[in-house]
């Protein structure tokens, strides 16, 4: 873990991205990879974030993010983005999804996040881990971000609601969780996704 000295990130230390430089999403991690600087061409290997991904996995959370953005910026209903359809499907296949248990539970969390958009979207920004509890640990649970050789964000697919928020209402920063650096950017990747100031913790 600590292989690269103080180059090594901290587990779920905190990063601040810019959404809109993302352009592409990596499924190919888990959470014991985060905070790790790997060499090789994962990044190369990332899919774009426009198209549709390779792996049942990764498409699953691709729908969310699908789903999301035709909701807050074409207005159409949730039940027509098809998101309520895939859950409940999700749910009979393998129980518990997303917290849900239920076509009920699924209304009620797609009502709670168009709530929580309304914040953002007024806020114009999203809140760290830290601001929206007491009881937190870094960015743990936030966002995840890969680091690419090219210091370009990569998407991780942990945060897809908040992700597409972030996108709809263009958002220039964001706090996030760092996941995997790519060995080629060890020394520049914490500064370049730091923000000075009290917040850059």
């Amino acid at each position: 873990m600590l292989a690269h000295g103080p180059d090594t990130p901290r587990m779920h230390e905190r990063i601040w991205v810019d959404p809109r430089q993302c352009e592409a999403v990596n499924a190919e991690f888990h959470w014991g990879d985060f905070g790790e600087i790997r060499k090789g061409d994962w990044d190369n290997q990332s899919e774009p974030l426009a198209e549709e991904p390779r792996t049942q996995a990764s498409r699953n959370h691709w729908v969310k993010i699908q789903a999301c953005l035709a909701h807050w910026n074409d207005g159409t209903s949730w039940e027509s983005t098809g998101i309520y359809d895939h859950l409940f499907k999700l749910i009979e296949e393998g129980g518990t999804t997303d917290g849900c248990q239920s076509i009920e539970d699924i209304r009620h969390r797609y009502q709670k996040l168009d709530e929580i958009f309304n914040i953002v979207r007024d806020r114009q920004r999203l809140s760290s881990r830290a601001e929206l509890s007491r009881i937190h640990f870094r960015e743990a649970g936030g966002i995840v971000f890969h680091i690419d050789r090219n210091l370009k964000p990569v998407f991780g697919f942990w945060g897809c609601h908040r992700f597409a928020m972030a996108i709809t209402i263009g958002l220039p920063l964001i706090p996030a969780q760092v996941g995997v650096v790519h060995y080629a950017v060890k020394d520049l990747w914490r500064n370049h996704f730091s923000l000075p100031g009290p917040r850059a913790t």
